[in-house]
């Protein structure tokens, strides 16, 4: 009986330490010390009118912050075949831009002075985002310019700031959607190989970083992590280079509960590469309003890449959170949770004088005054119905967009048949993230939208102009009236049709004249596969096909800032009297850089 007592009791112990084993060879073991950043990326068009004492200031605001590196980026950018420069470059078909100053020779004398680690981007050409992946020879070309650049920059800054100028910033992003195929991985790495080996043989090679960014609805987490892994073994990285994803939760590629798997996916490729390293760019805004994020959402992206990464960089605490652009609240908070560990809990006081008044149809603005104290307010959450609809933040003094911080707000819901009346409340929320309770709440009634039952363009033919994008186009000419609608919400549902960037027309013919008084087309919403409502829709009527008048516009609601995920929305214009018409004409103009998807179009009476 003992024997056995001390074989359960020596197994017991066994199993315990392997556990133990198993929890720190982990890459999700969560180590006992809290995150913090180690440093930050400056795109150098935030810092164009900087001089010495900016960029001191900067720096110290970092330093401070226990940052030790930095990520210059947008130092030479070409486009239409001229390259921009913000030195003075000597390079035939370059340009000098903001003025006389160097902001890299001040960036990297600032650095100097306060002991921080520059990586300097190289050229960047904006047609990356339109060649082929299969365009070798583009890629090629663009990496022997890349060689002049580094080393003009490299004679230029490195002997003169040695402990500053510590690295290589590779500034093409690569996506898992362009970039899904041993192929396509294969090109890469032969491209980049072209400036590695110049490094090497020019005596100039520094630790080389470049940072990728994810889509989860482009592929898995396996998948982009396997591709990654071929590629490190075709790419001449070394120790001390740094692989540095995207967290993607700022642009709304990754929800933030996908980062730990596709991190520790990408741990596991990096693993592969001895040497390399593995940091995280964790992105400090929101996609949705292109505003600061919260803190307590950026500490919380923060905790869940750690246990998985070696360093953790922000793009871009300078450009978000730092008093040389925006509220010093931001920083202020930041660097107590640096100092401490934890965000404080405040009582935040609530808004005052919710009023709501209709400006049109359906239309209404909200009026609130800020709370009696309110020098660590942040922004103002708005809800409808309970649902989170606005969330105006302080703005940036470069890149914000000063009106998203007014105390008012209009809003036009998308109308429903079952729902004739909406409650707004408002609440504030302090820069750590702390949420006060609700305002005074205030009702108001709207139309409920009637579907008009006889549906006229069923099977009906149409003609488009332009074609929709190769990717998301039909060789069926009734697809968007065949009363089909998408069972999936993705751009890969053939249901949808797809244009990019570009206002389009869909012309259906109805056959004979008829009247018709009611319209409904179909889009598709989400921002993370870059597919969103159009920014204006209008309907015209003709009956010869050849003359068409104008009959109003679509109405385009606001989407709830809370809506990440896709959804469709049957947008409708109705009209007060019916009208004759044969042929009714779709215009859809679309945001800029965004598709827009739509699965139908109806013409009811």
């Amino acid at each position: 009986m003992k024997r056995r007592n001390f074989i359960c009791l020596l197994l017991i112990v066994i199993i315990f330490f392997t556990g133990i084993l198993l929890y720190f060879r982990s890459p999700l073991r969560q180590n006992k010390n809290y995150p913090i950043l180690s440093g930050s990326f400056i795109q150098v068009d935030l810092a164009q009118n900087w001089d010495e004492n900016d960029w001191n200031r900067e720096l110290k605001y970092l330093t401070e912050n226990k940052m030790q590196y930095l990520i210059l980026t947008n130092i030479a950018f070409t486009e239409n075949n001229i390259t921009e420069t913000v030195y003075q470059s000597n390079i035939p078909g370059t340009k000098k831009i903001y003025g006389n100053t160097d902001q890299v020779d001040l960036c990297l004398k600032a650095a100097e002075k306060s002991g921080m680690k520059v990586f300097l981007a190289t050229d960047f050409n904006n047609a990356w985002w339109n060649v082929s992946i299969n365009d070798t020879d583009w890629f090629k070309n663009e990496m022997n310019k890349t060689n002049l650049i580094c080393n003009e920059l490299y004679k230029r800054y490195h002997s003169k700031y040695p402990h500053a100028f510590y690295g290589w910033y590779f500034p093409y992003e690569v996506d898992n959607a362009k970039f899904n195929s041993k192929d396509a991985f294969e090109n890469l790495a032969q491209g980049i190989n072209i400036n590695l080996n110049y490094l090497n043989s020019s005596k100039q090679r520094l630790p080389f970083l470049m940072s990728p960014f994810i889509n989860s609805d482009m592929g898995t987490a396996k998948e982009y992590a396997d591709n990654w892994k071929y590629f490190f073994s075709k790419v001449n990285l070394q120790k001390g280079d740094v692989f540095c994803p995207q967290d993607s939760v700022g642009s709304g590629g990754l929800d933030i509960n996908q980062i730990n798997p596709w991190f520790t996916a990408l741990r596991k490729a990096v693993n592969t590469k001895k040497g390399l390293q593995l940091w995280a760019n964790a992105e400090t805004f929101d996609y949705v309003n292109n505003s600061s994020a919260s803190l307590d959402r950026f500490i919380n992206q923060l905790k869940l890449e750690q246990p998985c990464v070696d360093k953790i960089v922000s793009f871009s605490y300078s450009h978000y959170y730092s008093p040389n652009n925006i509220n010093p609240g931001f920083n202020k908070a930041y660097s107590q949770y640096v100092k401490e560990g934890g965000l404080k809990n405040n009582n935040v006081p609530k808004p005052k004088n919710l009023t709501v008044s209709t400006i049109d149809k359906n239309e209404f603005k909200l009026t609130w005054n800020s709370p009696s104290r309110n020098d660590n307010i942040e922004g103002y959450k708005i809800y409808r119905n309970g649902v989170l609809i606005f969330n105006p933040v302080v703005q940036r003094k470069y890149g914000g967009q000063t009106k998203q911080f007014y105390l008012s707000v209009v809003d036009k819901p998308i109308l429903q048949n079952n729902v004739r009346l909406f409650t707004y409340s408002v609440k504030s929320v302090d820069f750590y993230g702390n949420e006060s309770h609700v305002s005074n709440t205030v009702t108001v009634a709207s139309d409920t939208l009637k579907v008009f039952p006889i549906l006229l363009s069923k099977g009906c033919n149409y003609t488009l102009s332009p074609k929709p994008d190769y990717n998301y186009d039909s060789l069926w000419s009734n697809k968007l009236t065949d009363s089909k609608f998408s069972s999936r919400y993705t751009v890969k549902d053939k249901a949808f049709l797809g244009w990019y960037n570009s206002p389009f027309n869909v012309q259906i013919d109805l056959k004979s004249i008829k009247q018709v008084s009611q319209f409904m087309i179909d889009y598709y919403r989400k921002p993370r596969e870059w597919a969103m409502l159009p920014k204006s829709a209008s309907i015209a009527v003709s009956e010869d096909g050849v003359n068409f008048i104008p009959v109003g516009l679509v109405r385009i609601p606001d989407v709830p800032f809370s809506e990440r995920n896709g959804s469709k929305y049957p947008l409708y214009l109705t009209l007060n009297k019916p009208v004759r018409a044969r042929y009714v004409k779709l215009t859809s103009i679309p945001e800029a850089n965004h598709y827009i998807f739509i699965d139908e179009f109806q013409v009811r009476n």
